[in-house]
């Protein structure tokens, strides 16, 4: 025994390094293993919410898409019957004096214009500020999943003390779309018959059209659209067409939520209203200007077909089968009277049951509004994600816990 005392009192330094030695790379690898675990625990955390957030963009966009098919065709019938040509159709048909039959047909010329761009440009703006709006919610609801009770909304944190956007809320928020649809349009149609009055006043009924020349008087109007006053300019200024005047708008409202959706209605005008959004924008309506070229392009070729520029237009221009077969003209070389193109710019803002919504669909699917969509949740996302990745700890942190958990 007493030979185990004296080799332990000679090894006494040595017994306290090795056990110090041991003891150390004991915790280090403690450390490491919870470390080890922790960085995979934190990899499938963030594996699930990126698949819970792709899921819910996913089905933000469905939602999209098919909100804009419900309010689509309201659209249509809004522009059609705010422009209404029925009315003047009918008093031609009474053979009204020369003069005014001129007078008459001057105004169908600008009625039948001014339906295919207040589709073009309406659908493009109702597209993205639906899409925009649809978005900001989303990211907002995501959010408040994420932080799963009282928490910080948004980007600029602003406390919401019930830590929750009611159904009714929401509701209002995404109303501007069908106050759009419903009373919007109607101003959007005064003050783009204003601009193709003073742009076709010029253009005789009786002057000839290319494809060419019309696709011309098309842009030369939408450029006009762009550069007019900002009270009534939907690029700069979409908020007078989207946001009801009247005070009542928030009336049924709690006090509490009406701070909140002002900031969102705040927060979906800075989107629409950025640089970016407004390339985009006059891009996806030359888009739309182009499309209606290509649909009365086929009544040209069909025409073309026929082998006479000179023949009148079909009693419905919807029938483009009714055009007989007797020859061909390419149709970049057939020129038609602005009178007879009124008809067939006049059916535009119809879609035949049997076909689809071209210029809907290419709206659903733009990739320009689609990714400026995914951008505007991600946005709104990010400080959700951003307080969640906060939470990991460091080195010290793990090795402050592993320690104390000894004790």
């Amino acid at each position: 025994m007493s030979s185990v005392v004296n080799w332990v009192k000679r090894n006494q330094r040595r017994l306290v390094v090795g056990s110090a030695v041991v003891g150390g790379l004991y915790l280090v690898g403690r450390v490491a293993e919870r470390q080890m675990i922790k960085n995979q625990e934190l990899e499938t955390q963030k594996l699930l919410e990126k698949a819970r957030k792709q899921n819910h963009f996913s089905a933000t966009e469905s939602t999209c898409t098919h909100t804009l098919a419900a309010l689509f065709p309201t659209l249509r019938k809004l522009v059609e019957e705010k422009l209404d040509s029925d009315r003047i159709t009918a008093i031609l048909r009474g053979k009204p004096s020369a003069e005014d039959k001129i007078e008459f047909w001057n105004e169908l010329k600008v009625i039948a214009l001014s339906r295919c761009v207040v589709l073009v440009v309406g659908g493009v703006y109702l597209s993205v500020m639906l899409r925009t709006q649809l978005n900001i919610l989303a990211g907002y609801l995501y959010e408040q999943e994420i932080a799963g009770g009282p928490n910080l909304l948004n980007n600029n944190h602003v406390d919401v003390q019930k830590g929750k956007i009611s159904n009714e809320l929401q509701e209002k928020f995404l109303n501007i779309c069908t106050f759009f649809v419903s009373e919007g349009v109607e101003k959007l149609c005064v003050a783009v018959s204003e601009i193709v009055n003073r742009c076709t006043s010029k253009i005789s009924l009786n002057q000839k059209l290319s494809l060419v020349d019309l696709e011309a008087v098309l842009n030369d109007i939408f450029e006009n659209c762009k550069t007019l006053e900002t009270d009534r300019n939907i690029f700069n200024n979409p908020g007078i067409f989207f946001l009801p005047n009247s005070e009542n708008f928030l009336s049924d409202i709690h006090p509490s939520d009406q701070g909140l959706l002002k900031q969102m209605f705040a927060e979906t005008l800075d989107v629409v209203d950025s640089e970016d959004s407004i390339s985009m924008a006059q891009l996806v309506c030359k888009q739309g200007l182009s499309h209606t070229v290509d649909r009365i392009a086929e009544y040209y070729a069909a025409i073309g077909l026929s082998g006479s520029s000179n023949s009148p237009p079909p009693a419905n221009p919807e029938n483009k089968n009714s055009l007989h077969d007797s020859g061909f003209v390419s149709p970049a070389n057939v020129s038609l009277p602005l009178a007879k193109l009124i008809p067939i710019l006049t059916a535009q803002i119809r879609v035949p049951s049997d076909e689809e919504d071209a210029w809907l669909i290419h709206l659903q699917e733009n990739p320009a509004i689609k990714l400026l969509g995914a951008n505007v949740y991600e946005a709104f996302c990010e400080s959700a994600s951003g307080a969640s990745q906060n939470k990991t700890g460091g080195w010290g942190e793990y090795i402050y816990k592993t320690a104390s958990s000894w004790f």
